[in-house]
């Protein structure tokens, strides 16, 4: 993700951890307190004024990250995040639904997760020179959960939010190019699992679909965000898998398809 993130809200609190794995470059540091203590009846004005020094008195990162995703009355259309890349001078908002009813704490560690799979999602320079990433959310309840550490999370949104953080980098040697994927013989895919055998039919994971390929990177609904992210509204599957691989590896660790999608085992014969 980049040598440090900080994640800053508004209370009293202050959660530190040091990164529990190996070849991380950097820390994760999670802040809720402010300079100024503000209670919630103090005028809008107040708190702002509050919280902006807070943030002044912040190193300047190459990143800064606005979390939007709050739910009214349990109900939330699309969870959206401001991402500025101060060191690449542009701006860019993500936004993806996060459920039918949801509350405040889904809405909000959806736009984390988004805006973290965005940054994560740059071209191989642009991430290289992105050292610092600091996320500013008003979801005290979301950083006092992800400041439990990564071995502690039972929700798993926060465990995808917790794992885009403590990516050391987001290509991995087991999948760092394509190749697989464009001959159509990747075990990422139960096509070709069923063909070898080791499945018993060819079913995508995550919609039941026949699997492959091309329904893994270009057809199934259901990573229709994180494809639009990267490849925008119905991408050709030659334009896909003829672009940087980066954007490829990065969808795959996105939607989760980094290891071979297997059967759970039988249970033992009683």
């Amino acid at each position: 993700m980049g040598k440090n993130t900080l994640l800053l809200g508004n209370g009293s609190a202050f959660y530190s951890c040091n990164p529990p794995w190996l070849g991380h470059r950097g820390g994760i540091t999670f802040r809720v307190d402010l300079p100024v203590a503000t209670r919630r009846s103090d005028p809008p004005a107040v708190r702002r004024e509050a919280a902006l020094r807070a943030i002044a008195e912040l190193p300047h990162p190459d990143v800064t990250i606005w979390s939007d995703g709050s739910a009214r009355g349990g109900r939330n259309r699309a969870a959206q995040a401001l991402i500025q890349f101060h060191h690449l001078n542009r701006e860019e908002t993500v936004r993806a639904p996060a459920g039918a009813v949801c509350s405040s704490l889904r809405a909000e560690l959806t736009a984390m997760r988004e805006a973290f799979a965005a940054v994560a999602g740059l071209e191989d320079g642009e991430l290289a020179s992105t050292k610092s990433v600091r996320l500013l959310t008003d979801s005290r309840s979301g950083l006092q959960l992800l400041g439990r550490g990564p071995a502690n999370q039972t929700m798993a949104l926060a465990a995808e939010v917790w794992r885009l953080l403590s990516a050391e980098h987001p290509r991995r040697e087991r999948h760092r190019d394509g190749a697989p994927l464009r001959t159509g013989t990747s075990p990422l895919t139960r096509d070709t699992l069923h063909k070898i055998g080791p499945e018993a039919d060819d079913e995508c994971p995550a919609c039941g679909e026949p699997d492959s390929a091309a329904h893994l990177l270009t057809d199934c609904p259901a990573y229709e965000a994180a494809r639009r992210r990267r490849w925008g509204v119905d991408p050709r599957l030659v334009d896909v898998l003829g672009g940087p691989a980066t954007k490829v590896v990065t969808f795959i660790e996105d939607v989760g398809r980094t290891e071979p999608p297997l059967d759970p085992p039988a249970p033992p014969p009683p």
